[in-house]
Formats: C-alpha cells, structure tokens, sequence
C-alpha cells in the first residue's frame, strides 16, 4: 500500500485526504474516481441515481476510513473487477431516487474482487451490500469479512411505488471462497419506511468443506411487505438461495449460528437451495405484530428446509437444522400451538432438537431479544457500527 499522507483539501465540497492528488479523479458517474492505492477520507455527495460518491478504478489496495457518503445512486462503486477493498467506519445514507422503477443506491457494490473488509460502518436507508462473484483466492488475505456494522432500514422502494428485491447482504456466485466471514452486524428495518427481501441472501455461493462460509452473531430485526400489512411477502431474515444446476455451483457449506433474527414477515431463517447447509443454535421470534399492536398478516414460518428450485438430489441434500431456538407467531396455523408456526409443516425433516419458546410471544419478547443479542455484544468484546473518535473528519 502507497504511504498516506493527510493532506486536508477543499475539493468541490468534499474533503480529500489522499497521498497523490493524480489518485483522485472526478467523472459523470462518480463524484470521485481512486486511481491509485491509499487511504482516503472525506464527505462525497452525488445528486444523480446515476452518479456513485465514490468508484475504485484500480487493482491497488483502497482503503476507504471515516468517509461519509450520501446520494441516490451507488455510494461505493467497485464494479470494474480486482478491487482490493476495505471501508471502515464510513457513514452512508440513501437519498431518494432521481428516477422512476429504480430504488436507493447500495452502500456498496463489488464484483469479481480479490479482498474486501467491512467493518464498523453505518448504512441508512441505502440497499445494502451486493458482493458479485470473486477474483481472490480464498485466503484470509483474499477473501470476503463483513462485520460489525449497523444498518438501518434497507429501502428497495421506488419513488413512483413498488421496489426491488435488495438485501442487507448478497453473496451472488460467489464459489467456493474460503474464510468468509459475516458476523455481529446489527440490521433494523421498521415497517413501512423499509423494504427489503432476505436480510441476508446467500445466492449460488459457498465455502468448503474445509472452510464453510460462516455467518454468526448477526442481529436481524424487520423484514415486511408494503405496506406492511400486505397479505403476502417472500422475505426473510438469512436464506441460502439460487438456481444453480451443479453442486459446485450451487449454494453450499454454509453455516450460520448464533445469529437472532426478530419479527420477520414469511419467515425468519430458511434453507432453500444448496448442499451441506447447516444452521444451528440460532434464535428466531416473531409477534406476528406490528409496534401498534395490529396483526401482520403475512408472517408464515420460522424456519424451513425445502428444495425450492426442485433441483435433483445432486444438487439439494445434506442441509441440517438443530438446536434452533423458534418462536414464530403465524395467525390461524397451529405447529406447535395455536397462531404458532415455529416449523414449516412438511418442509423441515432435517430439523432436530428445536427449543420452541412457550407463548405468548410478544412486542415485549421480541424487545427482550435485542437486550440479550446487546449482552453478548459487551460479553464479546465487540462494538457495532461506528467508532466515534474515528468517525470525525
């Protein structure tokens, strides 16, 4: 990495630090372009969905550190293959969009990348993190870490109604990468000011046998139609997914635990595709009601374990489900109580051991989920989103 210089430089508005002023490059679709390795820091706006705050149009390794970020558009674009990327401690937040059927711009986008560090950043009202294939080698040096950030609401919406299917995080095609590691993010939607599909999408991606994609310690609260009180929703709180034809392609040796996923529409955790998934000692508890007390209509299971590609028994099998912790209230259904579908009926064979939490399961229950996932948070030693000392530019 170049050695960093903190020069302070007004640059239309935006405050630069940066080791080589020929590294920093304005564009029609970003407000800045990195031409070159380094550290930088500074407040980048874009006015334009079309326009990123920031792209990474180098192969060196970046360092983006206490920037804050704000736009309709991408905020960090790494979309040009081989970024070496880590964002730490950053600020973004998600402007309405400029144009019609198109949603809020992703905190970050990276495709065919050889590292990428997320850490201790805060996102608001932004579609999250999109990470597309990957370059590196699967290395602890080379592979995918994001952690400890805070999210708040995850907004696919359109300004002229509906939205896109977006996620807090989406591994897409991203095949057999060692030492990935998602883990004590905190990610809170409220209803009718959010909209996101799986909080978490594991989408065609996978680790190894030797190394499994591991997702942990996670806190996921909110995921609903819209409104919220729409009668049908395909979210979740964390899912394997993806269509993939081959069992080296499809979504495979994940394994998530400990994370709690709280009042989520459709379902909290679910195994939907893949090979050698495993999800255990995980906590997932719904109401089934909205913070006014009204009746969410589409909440349906918490956990599930189904082939929902229909693929062949080389491509689906060996998922497991154990020792998770449930309590999901689901109007009019009775598994293992009356308005409780803790299991989805007929779709969770490989589901053992299951603590089902005795009702009644309410705001207060889902509240007390937070308390206790914050107790393990000081009981770790970790802090979640922004460092503050570090956050001032």
């Amino acid at each position: 990495m170049l050695p960093t210089f903190w020069t302070r430089l007004v640059v239309a508005g935006a405050l630069l630090a940066t080791g080589a002023t020929c590294a920093l490059r304005s564009a029609p679709d970003a407000v800045l372009v990195i031409r070159k390795g380094g550290t930088y820091t500074g407040r980048y706006q874009s006015t334009s969905s079309g326009q990123a705050c920031i792209r990474i149009a180098t192969t060196e390794p970046v360092v983006l550190e206490g920037c804050e970020l704000r736009g309709p558009g991408l905020l960090i674009d790494a979309r040009a293959g081989g970024a070496n990327l880590t964002v730490r401690n950053c600020r973004g937040y998600g402007e309405q969009p400029t144009t019609d059927n198109q949603a809020r711009g992703r905190f970050l986008e990276i495709n065919d990348g050889t590292h990428l560090l997320a850490e201790r950043n805060y996102l608001d009202h932004t579609s999250g993190l999109l990470v597309y294939r990957w370059q590196g080698a699967g290395t602890a040096a080379q592979t995918i870490t994001v952690r400890a950030n805070q999210a708040r609401n995850i907004d696919g919406r359109y300004r002229n109604g509906g939205g896109a299917l977006v996620s807090f995080l989406q591994l897409n095609q991203v095949h057999g990468v060692e030492h990935i590691d998602i883990s004590w993010n905190e990610v809170v939607n409220t209803p009718n000011h959010s909209l996101v599909e799986d909080n978490i999408n594991l989408h065609n991606s996978s680790g190894t046998a030797r190394s499994p994609l591991l997702v942990h310690h996670n806190y996921i609260q909110g995921a609903y139609p819209l409104p919220a009180t729409a009668p049908k929703f395909t979210g979740s709180g964390i899912t394997t997914d993806g269509d993939a034809s081959s069992a080296l392609t499809t979504t495979a040796y994940v394994e998530a635990y400990q994370n709690t996923v709280v009042s989520t529409c459709n379902a909290g955790m679910n195994i939907a595709a893949g090979h050698h998934n495993y999800f255990h000692h995980n906590r997932i508890i719904t109401s089934g009601l909205l913070p006014d007390g009204s009746r969410l209509p589409a909440t349906y299971a918490g956990t599930a374990v189904f082939n929902g590609y229909e693929k062949p028994g080389t491509v689906f099998f060996g998922n497991r489900m154990r020792s998770n912790t449930i309590g999901f209230v689901s109007w009019g259904r009775q598994s293992p109580y009356p308005n409780r579908h803790d299991l989805s009926t007929d779709a969770c064979a490989p589901c053992t051991d299951t603590r089902h939490l005795p009702g009644p399961i309410t705001l207060q229950t889902e509240a007390q989920e937070h308390a206790s996932w914050q107790a393990q948070l000081r009981q770790a030693g970790q802090q979640v989103g922004l460092i503050t000392s570090l956050a001032r530019n």
